[in-house]
């Protein structure tokens, strides 16, 4: 979002532009806009026959396991984590949608500024051809040798 009197690049938070002081909160219009209907039904057949498939996977997985002779207490428990992986992603996913469904039924309130009119910026300037000063000049100390003793030979 840019200030509507100076061009500044500004957060929407902000009530006054914080280059030039202008008051942001002015000049807002606020209008309905009705978004079209969010259709779910193809993801939604796709999510079912991925989680049967996932099913699938995991039952012939265990059975694979039984013919490997491995105990049956360690295929019970990765069955069951398989399925916990498996709802627990499934239900994150219809989270989402429920979230995208209830924001498409409230209408939307846009908040627009009017435009202001295109200010074309001045060439920019040559570069100063004066001495800058060095950061580091005048930061090196020097101590008195009366508070150090040379090693002896």
């Amino acid at each position: 979002m840019y200030c509507p009197s100076c061009g500044n690049e500004i957060t929407v938070e902000l009530k006054y532009c914080n280059r030039c002081g202008a008051n942001l909160t002015q000049g807002l219009i606020s209008q309905n806009v009705t978004l079209p209907p969010v259709k779910l039904a193809a993801p939604t057949a796709i999510l079912g026959f991925t989680v049967l498939a996932a099913i699938g996977i995991i039952i012939g997985g265990a059975v694979q396991f039984a013919v490997m002779g491995i105990h049956p207490a360690a295929i019970v428990w990765i069955i069951l984590f398989c399925m916990a992986t498996l709802f627990g992603c499934v239900s994150l996913i219809v989270r989402f949608w429920s979230k995208v469904i209830s924001t498409n039924r409230e209408p939307q309130q846009i908040e627009t500024r009017p435009q202001r009119p295109q200010v074309i910026a001045p060439p920019l300037t040559p570069p100063r051809l004066e001495a800058i000063p060095s950061v580091t000049e005048h930061t090196t100390r020097t101590f008195p040798r009366q508070g150090y003793r040379e090693e002896s030979d």
